[in-house]
């Protein structure tokens, strides 16, 4: 399939996700890469989590935007930050990557035979300004026994993933099913950053 777009400003991608490369890709886009370096901010007591979310995405683009502060041909920043919320507990939890074993398979634990929702927060600085935006999808486990957890755990899949799991590999057959969009889930909205890309001037589409 030929490419549908053309670039009209070079575009930088603020993360080190292969999924999200692997999205960009897909759909044509030119880009590289500058994963963000600086520490994810925390969540402030009793922030709404896809505030929190995009708050996080937008500290990412602009870090890196002040790093190519330098370059001359105003490049475009995407940044993305992916949250699992957990509700229904009281406040609602926010579920990032597991810093060990135990805690992904606390999370798993947490998550199996029920609903969550997967919010992935985008901020595209271009041009001095930042927009922000994300889209969330609901996300539905099968009721897996704790062996079978544990197996998924110690193949190390989890690790890097918010809410211990990747619906995109191995972790795929935790879910039963989901109300949106698979992308999102996988690490980026693809539909909602085509959109903001070509409404900000950095993506056209190609004149036939």
């Amino acid at each position: 399939m030929k490419n549908a777009f053309s670039m009209l400003r070079p575009l930088v991608l603020a993360s080190a996700s292969p999924r999200r490369r692997d999205f960009l890709e897909s759909a044509g886009v030119l880009f590289t890469c500058m994963p963000a370096t600086c520490p994810e901010p925390r969540p402030l007591p009793g922030e709404e989590p896809r505030l929190y979310a995009m708050r996080s995405a937008e500290a990412k683009a602009r870090f890196v935007l002040d790093a190519l502060s330098a370059r001359r041909d105003g490049p475009a920043v995407l940044a993305a930050d992916t949250i699992v919320i957990l509700r229904g507990e009281g406040a609602a939890s926010i579920l990032g990557k597991p810093r060990d074993e135990e805690e992904a398979l606390a999370m798993l634990t947490r998550l199996s035979g029920r609903t969550h929702e997967v919010a992935t927060a985008c901020c595209l600085a271009v041009d001095g300004r930042t927009v922000c935006f994300d889209d969330v999808t609901k996300v539905t486990f099968a009721p897996w026994p704790r062996p079978v957890l544990e197996a998924y755990v110690a193949g190390g899949d989890p690790m890097d993933k918010a809410g211990a799991y990747g619906i995109q590999g191995e972790g795929a057959f935790l879910v039963r099913g989901i109300e949106g969009s698979w992308s999102t889930v996988a690490g980026l909205p693809l539909d909602l950053v085509l959109e903001k890309l070509i409404q900000n001037d950095v993506l056209a589409l190609k004149k036939r």
